[in-house]
Parts: C-alpha cells; sequence; structure tokens
C-alpha cells in the first residue's frame, strides 16, 4: 500500500465514521421549523397512553381540546400524514376530583 492510498483510506474512514455518528444522532430528534423534538420526550398518543394508562386515545385528544395539555406540549408533524405528538410528561384532568 502507498502513502497515498493509506491516506485516502484513513480519510474514507474518518468519514465513514462522521456519518454513522451524522445518522445516530438524526434518529434520535426530530426538526420542525427549526425546533429540534427529542424523541424520548415526544409520543404519539396511542404511545401515550400506554405509557401513562389512558383506557383509550379520545380521553387524551379531549385533554388537548380542552387545553388540559398545553399547546406547547403537542406538535402536529404534517410530513408524517398529520401526526400529532405530546410530551411525555403526566397530565392530570383535576375537573373530575372525587
Amino acid at each position: 500500500m502507498t502513502a497515498a492510498t493509506t491516506k485516502m483510506q484513513e480519510d474514507l474512514d474518518s468519514l465513514l465514521s462522521d456519518s454513522r455518528k451524522a445518522i445516530n444522532e438524526a434518529q434520535d430528534y426530530l426538526s420542525k421549523n427549526g425546533v429540534r423534538y427529542e424523541l424520548q420526550d415526544w409520543v404519539t398518543i396511542a404511545e401515550y397512553c400506554k405509557r401513562f394508562n389512558i383506557p383509550n386515545t379520545q380521553t387524551v385528544s379531549n385533554w388537548i381540546k380542552r387545553g388540559i395539555i398545553p399547546k406547547e406540549d403537542t406538535v402536529v408533524i404534517e410530513e408524517y400524514n398529520n401526526i400529532r405528538l405530546v410530551k411525555a410528561i403526566p397530565y392530570h384532568d383535576n375537573s373530575k376530583q372525587e
């Protein structure tokens, strides 16, 4: 192997390593309108229901409509068939207190 070939191989290895890092990072977040959404912090309504033992998705949809889940804690991703993501933190409907 010549010095030029070795240098090219090193450059290629470096480029591939940087590409892998960028791909892995891109898989961990979603970006919309310049805002970065960490995927472990934002979930679909169905996933939210599973995580927080909510019996049906309509409950969460109603919470969004009624403002129990604040607007800033939801995002609609048009590029993914208008899917709605919810910040994965517990919310409570305090209007149903016993």
